[in-house]
């Protein structure tokens, strides 16, 4: 053989021993961070080897756990700001409803008390036609006197105005409408008072607190004309009542031939005072109630002849004497205006006539100062 040298086969083929580790080939190649556990001084210490990709997978978990924690604690703060801002809105919307209620409510009332004003105003309205002395005339020339007897001479003027005190018709006081200064004055910053709005609705917190000022204004001024028309009202009723009870009317049409006062005699000719008026008028022509009243005597006395006496309340009382047929009796009601009974001459008389009499508080007065146009 050569030179060569001879190498055994086992000399290139034999491979080098592999180092295995207990967790294997691929763990060995990963970068690792140790950690060495000690649980005392005595105790043998631990090494534990982690990946660092494991490492960063844990620290990126709990990162992301941390976000997802912080977002969901982010979602629970603004949903529970939701929810007060929705309970605040709920409460809102509760005391606006309960504000609603109460405008509605004081808008009624307002309503009532304009509707009533409007009612006690077309009664005044009525009460003032019905009074009207226009109205008063016409009847009035129905049944009043057609002619008058110039040579009769008239009562003084003083003493007319003497009598007149006794009957006239007149307000216990002047009817008055509410003025200006009795009625509240709109302010925008006026407190409201609790009763004004409801016991339910927080008077501090007023969301309309301008429109409840306003109808609690509106509502003071109409029960204040309410007030102020219901007395005029009451006084007006009144007023007709005692009008219609005060003898404004004649008794019987025709020529008044002897007034009230002091006269002569048609019968010794001797000065004598004359208590009523004589009204000539046709035989049967028709009595009538000088106004309302009640009969409280229809008899027959030796110089009244056939007579009536009829109380008409507030001391007023009138006398018909020489009828000729009486057509009502004691404790007949009478309207101003009605039938009682005919013109004739019994009693102490020269003709048929009608010999009226006005009684006031039992003295006797001029019937010219109750009769229009007399």
């Amino acid at each position: 053989m050569s030179g060569k040298a001879v190498h055994s086969k086992s000399q290139y083929t034999s491979k080098p021993p592999k180092l295995v580790n207990s967790h294997g080939s691929w763990w060995s190649r990963l970068s690792c961070v140790t950690f060495i556990y000690i649980p005392n001084e005595s105790a043998t210490s631990r090494r534990i080897r982690v990946p660092k990709a494991f490492l960063y997978l844990g620290l990126t978990f709990v990162c992301a756990l941390i976000g997802l924690v912080s977002a969901l604690s982010a979602n629970l703060l603004k949903m529970a700001s939701l929810q007060s801002e929705y309970e605040k809105l709920r409460a809102e919307n509760v005391a606006i409803r309960s504000e609603a209620a109460a405008l509605v409510a004081k808008l009624q009332e307002v309503k009532t008390n304009l509707a009533q004003v409007d009612h006690i105003s077309d009664q005044v309205r009525e009460e003032a036609a019905s009074l009207d002395p226009r109205g008063q005339k016409k009847k009035g020339n129905v049944l009043g006197l057609s002619l008058r007897a110039k040579a009769q001479p008239r009562i003084e003027p003083n003493r007319a105005a003497e009598n007149a005190v006794f009957y006239a018709p007149k307000f216990d006081k002047k009817p008055t409408l509410p003025s200006e200064q009795d009625r509240p004055q709109s302010n925008k910053n006026f407190d409201l008072p609790a009763q004004a709005i409801g016991s339910n609705v927080n008077v501090d917190n007023l969301e309309f607190r301008d429109l409840f000022a306003a109808l609690k204004d509106i509502r003071d001024k109409s029960s204040v004309q309410l007030q102020g028309l219901s007395t005029l009202l009451k006084e007006l009723q009144g007023y007709r009542v005692r009008l219609a009870q005060t003898p404004t009317i004649s008794p019987v049409q025709g020529l008044v031939t002897s007034f009230y006062g002091v006269r002569s005699s048609p019968f010794t000719g001797e000065a004598k005072m004359h208590q009523g008026v004589d009204i000539a008028a046709p035989m049967g022509a028709p009595i009538r109630a000088a106004a309302n009243g009640t009969v409280i005597r229809a008899g027959t006395s030796e110089d009244y002849g056939n007579f009536i006496e009829i109380a008409h309340g507030f001391g007023v009382m009138t006398r018909y004497a020489h009828a000729q047929k009486l057509l009502v009796r004691s404790g007949t009601r009478v309207s101003k205006g009605d039938l009682i009974g005919l013109v004739g001459s019994t009693g102490r008389t020269t003709g048929p006539h009608l010999h009226y009499e006005v009684e006031v508080a039992g003295r006797r007065v001029d019937p010219s100062n109750f009769i229009r146009g007399l």
